[in-house]
């Protein structure tokens, strides 16, 4: 994959749009964030509207996440249709200081109003596709807290230790009604 092809001048981009396919085998995309199990493949549209480019397409690969319980590899498969606007930066500036954004404003990108770095938009489109709480199975058990077991795959010896809330005392309270 070269990056450099990826990029693509505003200008170039005929009336009837662009077709632009890519395949990122080693995953160098998103290497800083995630390894790649399967190469990212990438199909994308680019037609302009106005000064605006509207990208459609759709990204595939299977990136290899921890999970966030037991801390083991597991595969996480990325199949996310992109259908995103890119405004030129130069349609910030007449804005208003408050904006409320509707929901199609989400899927708003700003580009330079030259370029249109279609690598950029895929990466993106493949960030957003991990959730929050990456977990390899909904049920995972986790680690033991004490010594460390992986309880998915044997359990422990280790004491469970059912420590009392610190809101405890408030049941000794008494509540007086005057």
């Amino acid at each position: 994959m070269v990056r450099d092809e990826l990029k693509i001048k505003f200008e170039d981009i005929p009336p009837e749009g662009l077709d632009v396919s890519f395949e990122d085998r080693h995953g160098d995309l998103v290497r800083d964030c995630f390894p790649v199990r399967k190469p990212i493949r990438a199909k994308v549209h680019l037609a302009r509207w106005g000064t605006s480019v509207k990208v459609t397409g759709r990204v595939e690969t299977e990136l290899s996440l921890p999970c966030d319980r037991c801390l083991e590899e597991f595969p996480f498969p990325v199949e996310e249709e992109i259908n995103v606007l890119l405004e030129p930066v130069a349609s910030v500036s007449r804005l208003k200081e408050e904006v409320c954004l509707s929901r199609d404003d989400l899927d708003v990108i700003f580009f330079d109003g030259e370029t249109v770095e279609v690598d950029e938009v895929v990466r993106e489109q493949i960030l957003l596709a991990v959730p929050m709480r990456q977990l390899c199975k909904e049920d995972c058990k986790g680690l033991c807290p004490q010594c460390g077991e992986n309880l998915n795959l044997k359990t422990c010896d280790c004491k469970r230790e059912v420590k009392d809330s610190p809101f405890a005392i408030l049941k000794k309270l008494v509540v007086s009604s005057r």
